[in-house]
């Protein structure tokens, strides 16, 4: 799913280091988005990383965000999209015409990602970007393309890499692994994330993965929190049979991981195949049991999303309306998931 060489890619961003700004969007939910920026900006000093998330809203900001930087720069620069998939033609609009103009101004434009591609949006963003993506049969987060296409081979990329991989494909490669994905969810909720989550990419982009100030805030602010919204989590929990399945449905806390809260279910509840955890505004996290083969990927794309085989997010339209309010109850998710989980 090349349009460029690795070799030719290569050579022109060994160009950008010299004289080329980098303009990293990446995903802020997770610790591969964030690390992905922390990657490009010790790899290339000059590196604005912008930090976002789905939908077309998110993507008309990125827009801006290109058209600005673009505006503002005396050089030509690269653009990286990482971690970002795109489910809705209609969200690839304001960064195919935000690329256009880039692109007369001299701005080229690489997507690095690692989850489920619709062919016609593939197309569509090939049109004005060198789209990379990870094999089917491989697993490999968006963080080690980015090292393995730009032939990065810095100590601190590579351990951030191999963390990144670690933490996303919920593995135990590495031995008590720093609770990063906790804390990005806890500073999700904050008013300043967006300032919090900036410290993270900036520390890892200098080699540090955690310090006293990062333990500070786990212990005094998130452990607190943690076990009386898992509780909360679990005390909403509803088992259902569908189809060949046997559900697990919890509203899930903004506070937590979802991988926690899944992890959770799996150990209190054997027999379950499937986590299902949903928010109010209707987005959902699919999550299969540990050494199971169901595609989340397959049932997420009937819920209007997509991601990986053993995890997935989804999304189903608010179908309560509280006044000017409105929300997704536990009701609505079985209802939409009757019609996904059919076979």
């Amino acid at each position: 799913m090349f349009t460029l060489s690795i070799p030719k890619l290569i050579e022109e961003i060994v160009v950008s280091k010299i004289k080329n700004r980098v303009l990293s969007i990446t995903h802020q939910q997770d610790v591969d988005g964030l690390f992905c920026g922390a990657i490009l900006k010790n790899a290339f000093p000059d590196t604005l990383v912008h930090l976002t998330n789905y939908g077309y809203n998110n993507m008309l900001q990125v827009s801006k965000t290109i058209e600005d930087s673009v505006s503002k720069s005396k050089k030509k620069g690269i653009v990286i999209i990482s971690d970002l998939s795109i489910y809705d033609l209609k969200d690839v609009e304001p960064i195919e015409i935000a690329a256009g103009k880039a692109k007369e101004s001299g701005w080229r434009f690489l997507w690095f990602d690692h989850h489920y591609w619709n062919e016609d949006i593939r197309k569509k963003v090939e049109s004005f970007a060198t789209l990379i993506l990870a094999k089917d049969e491989e697993q490999k987060c968006a963080s080690e393309l980015i090292c393995q296409a730009l032939n990065i081979k810095r100590s601190a990329c590579l351990r951030m890499a191999k963390l990144a991989h670690n933490v996303d494909f919920g593995l135990n490669e590495i031995k008590n692994p720093p609770p990063l994905p906790e804390i990005i969810r806890y500073y999700l909720t904050l008013p300043n994330a967006h300032k919090k989550l900036h410290s993270i990419v900036k520390k890892a982009s200098k080699g540090v993965f955690w310090d006293d100030e990062l333990q500070e805030v786990y212990e005094r602010k998130y452990l607190p929190l943690k076990e009386a919204s898992m509780e909360k989590a679990i005390g909403s929990l509803m088992i259902q049979n569908m189809h060949s399945y046997k559900v697990a449905i919890v509203e899930s806390p903004q506070v937590l991981p979802k991988s926690v809260v899944a992890e959770r279910i799996f150990e209190l509840q054997k027999d379950v195949d499937l986590a299902i955890l949903f928010a109010p505004d209707g987005k959902l996290s699919i999550r299969r049991k540990p050494n199971s083969d169901i595609k989340c990927d397959l049932i997420a794309l009937r819920l209007n999303g997509g991601g990986h085989s053993y995890a997935a997010d989804g999304i189903i339209k608010p179908l309560i309306d509280e006044g000017e309010n409105t929300k997704v109850g536990i009701e609505d998710v079985i209802e939409e998931l009757q019609k996904a989980l059919k076979e």
